[in-house]
């Protein structure tokens, strides 16, 4: 599994169109019972919601997004990250060698 960040803007605050609001939250309760979706939450003004994805590819990942409500209803935009998260919570590689050998590199 890969992990991406996937960032989704709207023009304006989610929070302001209760019924999309809780077709949303349907959706994102589902990601993460699923799994696919670790963390998740949005910005200050409501105009942005991030969340951490886990998918077999970047093809998979944008499936995942693209099934937002939000998105899928032309409210949002996605953007997605690839992200190779080395260090969690404290546990992971410090030191360059133990870097390179979870990139392969060494």
């Amino acid at each position: 599994m890969i992990w991406y960040l996937v960032i989704r803007r709207s023009e304006r605050p989610v929070m302001e169109s209760q019924r999309t609001l809780e077709e949303h939250l349907a959706w994102m309760r589902g990601q993460h019972e699923r799994g696919s979706v670790l963390i998740s939450g949005p910005g200050s003004d409501g105009t942005m919601g991030l969340y951490v994805a886990r998918a077999r590819s970047r093809s998979d990942a944008e499936a995942i997004a693209q099934s937002d409500p939000l998105v899928r209803d032309g409210q949002a935009t996605i953007e997605i990250i690839e992200w190779h998260v080395h260090q969690m919570l404290g546990i992971g590689p410090f030191d360059i060698d133990a870097l390179q050998r979870v990139e392969g590199g060494a």
